[in-house]
């Protein structure tokens, strides 16, 4: 029971879902996080730790980033997350955090990479215009 009073807090705050909601567009930094709830990396990093200790998200290093990433650690996690990303799926405040994250420049480029699959930071696409 302990674990699971432990999950519904995390979900019981505003900025916890908003950040669930940003990791379930990609994979995140904290820069790109905070800025994409105007926030500072400490609040955003306090905020991750609680839903990491909950069993939604892991963080791994790269290089200078901790980039974080949702990871149910178990069915129960996961069936949590379907239930509440069901319940936002057509919330106008969520798809508005998912185009931010989208139209954001901060952060490492593979990251955004990683979410369009293909190289296209700001200098490749004037180059890739051009050619075009």
């Amino acid at each position: 029971m302990k674990r699971l009073t432990r999950r519904f807090k995390a979900l019981s705050d505003g900025t916890r879902l908003s950040l669930l909601v940003l990791l379930s567009e990609r994979p995140c930094c904290v820069c790109e996080l905070a800025a994409a709830l105007n926030l500072s990396q400490p609040t955003v990093t306090r905020h991750l730790q609680k839903l990491s200790d909950a069993g939604f998200v892991s963080a791994e290093r790269h290089g200078f980033f901790q980039i974080y990433r949702l990871a149910p650690e178990d069915d129960e996690a996961r069936r949590l997350l379907a239930l509440t990303f069901e319940a936002l799926k057509d919330d106008p405040a969520a798809e508005a955090l998912r185009e931010k994250l989208r139209r954001l420049e901060v952060g490492p480029p593979f990251l955004r990479q990683e979410a369009c699959g293909v190289c296209a930071g700001p200098e490749e696409k004037t180059l890739a215009e051009k050619e075009g």
